[in-house]
């Protein structure tokens, strides 16, 4: 014998919709109509009625009255394609590689107004279970809610579960832990090549290694002492930088000059990439520098090993220790606000001890 729920009217917007379950399934349906005290009467009275008589009969199931929800990963292809035109290509292939790797096992073959927020709690444990970090689940969350929420904007389900699952722990913030002027010196004096001058680069602009590997000789003036950045290569592809902010002009410190002067003589002819591979083409990225350059000249100079990206913590860090301005530093960087920077390397503002607030002691007897 067929189950039906007592049809009830909501209303979605400004339209009345009519919700209803059948033999355990729930129906969804627009009325078409305008949310008005008429309407609602009109649908009580009239329409709800006749459509009673419709499912009972069949007839209500045999004309398309019930729009078919589709599976996640078929619906997953289209919000990709709905994105694809307004993400970078690199964006656009991280959220992919996240897609595909740690949601659409969990979530294949799955209705998507099945999904529960239960389930995505419990594969957002599991996630972290396997030892991802809080700010790497959050991104790959991100990604399967802009899933869910093109689904809602579609009208196919009523709301997105990812926004009632719990938020995800603080994690503690990366120490910086950056190079001293004395460990620079080692690692250039022990770096080989024209890894010399990459390095040197990075030391000493503060600039992203992917901005590093997408520099052209056309970026460069070596009269004006200034470094255009307005490209980055990310696994291979050029694209822009990171941000807008990261979009810039740099100052060329005197003492970064000769190093470029150096790489002008080896990489200059070919009127390309400043940095070029043994094929003479640009850098893929950053992994094989680091595996096999970075990592020689920090052994051989005996200094302890940190990411190649620690070059720019050590740039800013060095930058402000030394008093220099901190808007300047920021530009530098990249970042958007110098509170920015201030917030990540504030610890390095030099500080010299003294006693404070000694205007207190003139007129208050303490």
């Amino acid at each position: 014998m067929d189950k039906m729920t007592q049809p009830k009217i909501y209303t979605r917007g400004n339209t009345l919709w009519v919700r209803f379950s059948f033999n355990g399934e729930v129906i969804k349906k627009s009325l078409n109509m305008e949310d008005t005290k008429a309407n609602k009467k009109l649908a009580n009275t009239q329409i709800i009625p006749q459509m009673l008589l419709k499912v009972y009969s069949g007839e209500f199931f045999n004309n398309d009255n019930v729009k078919k929800v589709p599976l996640f990963e078929d619906f997953a292809e289209v919000s990709f394609e709905l994105h694809k035109k307004t993400r970078k290509e690199s964006t656009l292939n991280r959220y992919k590689s996240n897609y595909n790797r740690h949601i659409l096992p969990d979530f294949k073959g799955k209705r998507l107004d099945k999904i529960k927020t239960s389930e995505i709690s419990l594969w957002q444990n599991k996630l972290l279970e396997l030892g991802l970090k809080p700010k790497r689940v959050k991104d790959i969350r991100i990604v399967l809610s802009v899933i869910l929420e093109d689904a809602v904007n579609d009208e196919i389900i009523d709301f997105n579960p990812v926004r009632r699952v719990a938020r995800l722990p603080m994690q503690v913030p990366t120490h910086v832990n950056p190079f001293s002027l004395d460990e620079i010196k080692l690692i250039l004096e022990h770096a080989d090549g024209q890894f010399i001058n990459f390095f040197a680069v990075a030391f000493f602009t503060g600039m992203r290694t992917g901005e590093i590997i997408g520099l052209k000789w056309e970026d460069i003036n070596l009269e004006r002492n200034e470094i255009t950045i307005n490209r980055t290569i990310n696994k291979g592809m050029e694209t822009t930088p990171k941000t807008i902010n990261s979009i810039r002009t740099i100052e060329i410190l005197p003492t970064l000059k000769k190093y470029l002067k150096n790489q002008y003589n080896l990489s200059a002819k070919d009127k390309s990439f400043v940095f070029l591979n043994r094929n003479k083409n640009n850098f893929f990225d950053s992994n094989k520098i680091r595996d096999y350059s970075w990592k020689r000249a920090l052994k051989s100079a005996n200094v302890e090993y940190r990411t190649l990206y620690n070059t720019r913590h050590s740039f800013a860090s060095l930058m402000i220790s030394k008093g220099e301005d901190v808007l300047w530093v920021s530009h530098m960087l990249g970042h958007s606000t110098p509170e920015m920077t201030l917030k990540k390397y504030a610890r390095y503002i030099k500080n010299e001890k003294k006693q404070r607030a000694t205007f207190l002691t003139d007129d208050i007897d303490l």
